[in-house]
């Protein structure tokens, strides 16, 4: 079985900190390879590696190592393996975009500034770029609000999810993902309740039925963004999830407004997921 991969970009500031703390805590989970990246104008050699948290001093605070664990003890004793990498690029969406496309990772987690207004119009944010271009499952973790790891103790939780399914798509591939990437994400008992941007009485015969794990489909109608906003409201979600194609003209608005809405207004985790 090959080694799950997750990365996580930083570029030093306290919202990457909170970005690598949930990578670090599923990359535990999942014993994956974790990947820490930062695209800058520094040098390789000069990128400020001390300002930003160790795993090994984490992992200790978190009471999974030993106050004295040796560096040799991250693999050995939690089968988790660390790399960090630096390129040299002002523009980190193009940095980023360019190492994914040569190192395709399993799961992407970045923190996420949203843009509205003028912003969005002429540019939105780099977790928003990066992930559309690079169609990668991406985990964008609003500027100010909820996460899903607690970056004290590294425990995740999550018991409820909303995700939302573009209807011209096949979304069982990336159902698939999310039942067997959940539990790493915290949701050992789970509820996902799943909306389509055009009501698809069809797609309750796709729903999965994994141990653990309660799918529902909620028959809705108004504007997509409202019905999100109600969504979330009724289920509490602490999560949502969106099922897309490739995006390109009105979709892309469309997808950007609701990255917008559940980043910016809701406050909340969003989780990206191609189809397939």
């Amino acid at each position: 079985m090959l080694t799950p991969r997750i990365l996580v970009t930083t570029d030093f500031s306290e919202e990457s900190e909170r970005a690598f703390y949930h990578a670090l805590s599923f990359a535990v989970a999942k014993q994956a390879r974790l990947t820490l990246l930062h695209t800058g104008a520094e040098s390789r050699n000069s990128v400020p590696w001390e300002r930003f948290p160790g795993v090994r001093d984490t992992l200790c605070k978190w009471g999974l190592l030993s106050a004295d664990a040796s560096r040799t003890a991250v693999i050995e004793q939690l089968n988790l393996d660390v790399a960090k990498m630096a390129m040299r690029d002002d523009n980190p969406r193009e940095g980023i975009t360019d190492y994914l496309r040569r190192h395709p990772t399993d799961l992407l987690v970045m923190a996420s500034e949203g843009r509205r207004g003028l912003g969005r119009l002429f540019s939105s944010s780099v977790a928003e770029t990066v992930c559309r271009r690079t169609r990668s499952h991406t985990l964008m973790l609003p500027k100010r609000g909820s996460g899903l790891v607690d970056s004290a103790t590294g425990k995740s939780s999550l018991e409820r999810v909303l995700c939302l399914v573009d209807p011209a798509t096949d979304p069982r591939h990336a159902f698939a993902y999310l039942t067997q990437w959940l539990p790493t994400l915290g949701g050992r008992e789970v509820d996902v309740i799943v909306i389509a941007m055009n009501d698809n009485h069809e797609m309750t015969a796709v729903l999965p039925e994994p141990p653990g794990q309660y799918w529902r489909y909620a028959q809705s109608s108004g504007d997509i963004r409202q019905r999100i906003s109600e969504g979330v409201r009724e289920s509490k979600a602490e999560l949502v999830a969106i099922v897309t194609r490739k995006p390109r003209g009105v979709l892309t608005r469309v997808r950007d407004s609701i990255v917008d809405l559940v980043l910016r207004e809701l406050k909340l985790p969003l989780l990206s997921l191609p189809a397939e």
